[in-house]
């Protein structure tokens, strides 16, 4: 069960910097073919300053740049081998550029535990990372919901 204690924890910093490159991967990978990702001249015609961002582009900030969230979840407790992937929200706040380093803090906002009438639990953990550019402008709050589900104790019955 979810120690509500460590709501308000927040782990250690961590910093990526995404570039170029990598917006062109992401939008190959998730099969967007919108030229505003692949081609500098494409963005700039749009309007953009540089090749943006695909809107759910941070959900991989915290895996190139928070290699350490599963030990860090996994010292507050949290069963990491039972997690599910619940909810991912973003509130953008300045624009992102691709060479930007951004620095991001992750906190436990939230924590709920449940259990269930054959002795399962399942735990509702919300985190929020908070980024700053390098120029510490607040640029993007990352909210995401881990649910962690925890199966019945095995009967002792022989």
């Amino acid at each position: 069960m979810f120690d509500k204690e460590k709501v308000g924890y927040s782990f250690p910093p961590f910093r990526i910097t995404f570039e170029r490159g990598k917006i062109r991967e992401l939008a190959t990978a998730i099969g967007d073919d919108n030229p505003i990702y692949h081609d500098l001249a494409a963005a700039m015609a749009a309007g953009y300053e540089d090749i943006p961002l695909p809107p759910t582009a941070p959900t991989i900030f915290t895996f190139w740049g928070n290699t350490q969230l599963w030990e860090q979840l996994t010292s507050v407790g949290i069963n990491v081998m039972r997690i599910l992937h619940g909810e991912e929200e973003y509130e953008y706040l300045a624009p992102i550029q691709p060479g930007d380093t951004l620095t991001g803090v992750t906190t436990i906002v939230d924590g709920k535990s449940r259990r269930g009438k054959d002795g399962s639990s399942m735990d509702i953990l919300t985190t929020e990372t908070r980024y700053t550019n390098q120029d510490k402008v607040p640029v993007l709050n990352a909210r995401t919901v881990f649910v962690v589900r925890e199966p019945a104790p095995a009967s002792s019955e022989a």
